[in-house]
């Protein structure tokens, strides 16, 4: 059997673990919950062409619409109303549900984001996961929207602001590494795409695509990416990361130089970063850096030098696995990168060895193994890679989600 066929197998397992866990689920989130199966229930009916994946689609909406009048939900978009209203939006936008009067059924979630949004930038919580920093997906997906607009060039103002000077080019704090117990007199920067700079690099790369701002998004970025390139380690091993995950003022690595491979953390999500923001201000030079981490990431990185422990979207092989191949395709089909997508997916593919798991994976929660069945941590993002796999003329639109061009 091949890789396309193993793919085509494990999907379908997949997608019979999914469904008894979308009528069960209480966690409405986007990227924790059952909102985020939906994506995967979509873009499955684009593979298979089978109108149940849509109906299950239309319950899942209809079940977010209800949580959402009903649920106490705090902003966030990983687990809070803009993630899920960015869903109910992009699956509108994709043509897999009715996007009429959106205008009306989302009137009153743009008070509630806009408000935590405000709060939660002015505490200097600009975390793109679970603060105010991921809310701008939303409002990009808002769009023309006049409130969308001005949210966002809100944003674009408070990251002027906030932005601190550093050697080489500026940096934000973020709530997760500002400050610590291991250096509590030390202001810290982290540089995952979870939860650090690179996030912020690629929201304003998105505002300045859309229009917002953008003389002020364009350097904002410029000297923000000038900053990042210079924490790279270039006399690192070479089976070792290029870049750390945390840093001080004086670019200093605080804890180990050698970060993990995943979306979350490591040199994957800054070569994401890096790409982005180079095709969105047609700056050749962030392209050709990008490429060359990606390239140093195919020829290097395994999964004994990568700290990968499971097959998630967040820091596991599915990710690398997807993001590898989506840089390859956007490269011409680079042969290297390619290679590489196929190594990680094969990972992927063969540790679905769980009897007890759904569909046979389980997620590596320090120090257990835990079932999971979301997007961000388990089978439903693992099932939205190996679609990519499946059939490359499906555009992973859903990428947008987490950041993934």
């Amino acid at each position: 059997m091949d890789q396309q066929q193993e793919a085509s197998s494990a999907l379908q397992r997949i997608c019979a673990a999914l469904d008894p866990f979308i009528l069960e689920d209480t966690n409405t989130s986007l990227l924790g919950g059952y909102t985020g199966v939906a994506l995967f229930y979509a873009y499955y009916y684009q593979l298979t062409g089978n109108e149940e994946h849509l109906d299950k689609v239309h319950h899942i909406i209809e079940k977010c619409l209800q949580a959402l009048s009903e649920e106490p939900m705090n902003g966030s978009h990983c687990s809070g109303i803009a993630g899920v209203s960015w869903c109910i939006q992009h699956l509108g936008t994709m043509g897999f549900i009715e996007a009429d009067d959106t205008d009306d059924t989302f009137a009153d979630i743009d008070l509630l984001v806009a408000d935590f949004m405000a709060s939660e930038l002015a505490e200097g919580r600009n975390d793109f996961l679970h603060h105010g920093l991921g809310t701008a997906l939303y409002f990009l997906e808002r769009l023309p929207a006049a409130t969308a607009v001005t949210q966002l060039e809100n944003l674009v103002a408070h990251l002027e602001k906030s932005a601190i000077s550093l050697p080489g080019g500026i940096a934000w704090k973020d709530h997760f590494s500002s400050r610590s117990q291991q250096h509590p007199d030390e202001d810290l920067f982290n540089l995952g795409l979870a939860h650090g700079v690179p996030a912020i690099i690629s929201v304003l790369a998105r505002c300045y695509e859309k229009g917002i701002a953008k003389e002020r998004s364009r350097r904002l970025i410029d000297q923000s990416v000038q900053w990042l390139l210079r924490t790279k380690n270039n006399a690192a091993e070479a089976t070792h990361s290029r870049y750390p995950t945390i840093v001080n003022t004086a670019n200093k690595v605080m804890g180990d130089a050698h970060s993990r491979l995943g979306w979350c953390y490591g040199d994957l999500g800054i070569a994401l970063t890096l790409q982005g923001a180079g095709k969105r201000l047609n700056r050749t030079d962030y392209q050709e850096e990008a490429q060359q981490l990606f390239k140093h990431i195919a020829v290097h990185r395994n999964v004994k030098n990568s700290a990968v422990h499971d097959g998630c979207l967040c820091h596991g092989s599915a990710g690398i696995a997807h993001i590898l191949q989506q840089a390859g395709l956007a490269a011409g089909g680079d042969a290297a990168l390619l290679n590489a997508s196929r190594y990680w997916l094969q990972n992927t593919l063969q540790m679905n060895t769980w009897d007890d798991g759904p569909a046979g994976y389980k997620f590596y929660h320090h120090p257990d193994y835990i079932n999971s069945h979301n997007v961000l941590e388990g089978i439903a993002g693992i099932g939205l890679s190996l679609i990519s796999f499946a059939d490359t003329s499906i555009k992973p639109a859903w990428g947008e989600c987490m950041l993934i061009d």
